[in-house]
């Protein structure tokens, strides 16, 4: 007899009945859960942040003091000064050094600090490789953070100062106020000088590098160039004027190329007239027209050359006049200033000299400024390890907060907040255990129905065991009863069952694990495919559209070639046996275990599984797979769902067949 293709489902009720009661503790154990998870993380988070906020905000006021010690030093015994270096910076924050300035602040500034208070307040931090000191003062007064800072500088710096004259320092002291008090005489002797130089036009203790004697001596090589200019003028002048006594023509040298023009010109008339003369007769000449106007242009030039040389010579004796007019009133006028000059200059030079002075003043004070600081110098290097200090920074008062910075504390106290309430629920979850659920009634067997006139129970011991190892499980619900395995379909089985069908058997099975029922296939016909056959149209009470992939829609359009619009997909009709048949064939060839249990049911149950585990509603599966009995409905109420319920559009409604990359198996 052949395999019946019926799928059974029957409770399994081996771990007893539903229980509401443990159903409803364990509702209450999660609320309580998620209790502990928020208050313990907003009672955190409040503590933290009143703590944070209410802190008052912190000030600080430095100053930077520098100790420079001799070249010699500095090369050969550095170790020591940073051991001196070390040294200040322990006696700055020494107990005895914070009780003198306690008492002093509260005699002189009416400040009340204790030693205690000092110590919390101040700091010293020293550079060795910059040979500073860093003095700090924080708190949350700034106004108070100075005059402590200046107090607690000024008592130090004291204290180095007697503890210098009692060491016999004290020469190295007045060599360094005499060095001070020089100073300043030169800065001042420089600004006599500056002024003075300014007011009387000095530029330089050399006499040829002023103004005044330079402007004489441009006026004397001027006055020079303008003598020779008017001695010139009048050699010409008499030269003219001799010339003209002489009675010779003189041109000026302007006009001498268009007078030559002119000559030329008369000449050339004269030897035509002359030639012309010799060839006819005067009656003939007189007569002649062209004759007597070359006669008429002849007389014409000979009077233009004429009173052209005249007007040049008078021209060019007028330009000798005024050239030399000019020349003499130049040298006049230079003479008057080079006079005026020379009693500038005999001024100038009383105050050069005055200047020059000064300047050896000035020398003089920096030669005695060098010999201080060479002394100065022999008496450090004598003593290298008295220190030169000088203060870089001096004390202020701060205008902004260096701390506490809120917003980053308030992150950290969310992030410690989220640390304890994770800590605190793990607790918890250790002391209050949840009990485990029942799972009576929530997993199914699919029987496999009767083979060769034996049922499923009748089989043999051997058959059995060989069909419980590789039955594939469906698991619904937890884990905690024993399971009994039912025929449920993996990706992988599904894709080797498409990969070897013929033509209709992928039909078949891509429209099962589509949401078409068994009960629709027979009834599809080549008008229910719309969109170019990537849609399956299902008309009645629950009808719906169904997508198909690219490779179902090739297969589906050779299938339907030929056919009219009302024409049956299936040349021959088939029936829901048939059907199985054709999957059974594939299962066969695709050499599945048992592939007598396949069925149409098998499929649209692997579908369905696949809808609810991506979490599609129970009450939408209609809308993907057509009717469904409220009975067969609630056999999925136990299906994992792998996250949170999700509307229909959001999931993935064609099961994965021809993808290489499988997805993995679905589990329920």
């Amino acid at each position: 007899m052949p395999f019946s293709n019926k799928v059974d489902y029957i409770p399994n009720m081996s771990g007893g009945g539903y229980d509401p009661l443990a159903v409803q503790e364990q509702k209450k154990v999660q609320t309580r859960r998620w209790q502990v998870l928020v208050g313990v993380f907003l009672f955190v988070l409040t503590i933290a942040n009143i703590f944070i906020w209410s802190r008052a905000p912190e000030f600080r006021s430095q100053a930077i003091m520098h100790f420079a010690y001799t070249t010699q030093n500095a090369q050969e015994l550095d170790y020591i000064a940073q051991q001196q270096l070390s040294l200040n910076q322990q006696r700055l924050t020494s107990n005895s050094l914070l009780q003198a300035l306690s008492i002093k602040l509260r005699e002189e500034h009416l400040i009340d600090l204790n030693v205690q208070q000092l110590k919390e307040m101040l700091s010293a931090t020293a550079s060795e490789t910059g040979k500073i000191i860093t003095l700090q003062t924080v708190g949350s007064t700034p106004e108070l953070l100075k005059s402590v800072l200046q107090q607690w500088l000024s008592l130090y710096t004291s204290l180095l100062e007697r503890e210098r004259v009692s060491n016999g320092s004290d020469e190295i002291l007045q060599y360094q106020q005499q060095l001070t008090v020089l100073e300043q005489k030169i800065a001042q002797q420089k600004q006599v000088i500056n002024e003075f130089s300014q007011a009387n036009n000095i530029v330089s203790s050399e006499r040829n590098d002023n103004r005044i004697p330079n402007k004489i001596k441009g006026l004397g090589i001027s006055l020079d160039e303008a003598e020779e200019q008017k001695t010139q003028a009048l050699a010409e002048l008499d030269s003219i004027n001799e010339s003209l006594a002489n009675g010779q023509l003189i041109e000026r040298p302007v006009d001498k190329a268009s007078i030559e023009v002119n000559r030329a010109a008369v000449q050339e008339l004269a030897a035509e007239l002359s030639a012309l003369s010799e060839k006819y007769t005067q009656e003939y000449l007189q007569r002649d027209p062209e004759v007597v106007a070359k006669q008429q242009k002849f007389s014409s030039l000979s009077k233009d050359l004429e009173q052209q040389i005249a007007d040049s010579q008078l021209l060019y004796l007028q330009d000798s006049r005024r050239n030399l007019a000019v020349s003499v009133s130049k040298v006049n006028a230079l003479r008057e200033q080079l006079a005026d000059f020379q009693d500038q200059a005999q001024d100038f030079n009383q105050k050069l000299e005055q200047y020059r002075r000064l300047d050896e003043s000035l020398k003089e004070l920096q030669s005695q400024a060098q010999t201080l600081k060479n002394q100065l110098v022999a008496q450090e290097v004598s003593k290298p390890f008295d220190a030169k200090i000088s203060i870089l920074e001096q004390p202020f008062t701060p205008e902004f907060p260096i701390g506490p910075n809120y917003w980053q504390d308030t992150l950290i106290s969310i992030v410690a907040a989220i640390l304890l309430a994770v800590m605190a629920l793990l607790l918890f979850s250790f002391i209050v255990r949840q009990k485990s659920l029942p799972v009576g009634g929530t997993n199914f067997v699919v029987m496999p129905g009767q083979q060769h006139g034996n049922h499923y129970a009748e089989l043999q011991g051997a058959e059995q065991a060989k069909l419980g190892a590789r039955a594939q499980p469906l698991q619904l619900g937890e884990q905690h009863a024993p399971q009994t395995t039912i025929r449920l379909l993996t990706t992988a089985e599904c894709q080797s069952l498409y990969n070897v069908a013929n033509k209709q058997a992928k039909v078949v099975i891509s429209l099962l694990l589509s949401g078409v029922d068994a009960t629709e296939l027979g009834k599809i016909t080549k008008g229910d495919f719309v969109h170019v056959y990537t849609q399956l149209q299902i008309p009645g009470t629950y009808a719906r559209q169904v997508k198909l992939t690219k490779q179902l829609a090739i297969i589906i359009e050779q299938l339907c070639e030929g056919l009219q619009v009302d024409d049956s997909l299936w040349t021959n009709p088939l029936s829901i046996e048939d059907f199985c048949q054709l999957i059974i064939n594939a299962g066969h060839d695709a050499e599945l275990p048992y592939p007598e249990q396949l069925s149409t049911e098998v499929l649209r149950h692997t579908y369905l599984t696949y809808l609810v585990s991506q979490g599609v509603r129970l009450n939408d599966l209609e809308q993907l797979s057509g009717y469904l009995k409220p009975a067969d409905l609630a056999k999925y109420r136990a299906v994992n769902r792998h996250g949170k319920s999700v509307d229909i559009e959001q999931i993935d409604s064609i099961f994965p067949l021809t993808y290489s990359d499988a997805n993995p198996d679905i589990e329920t």
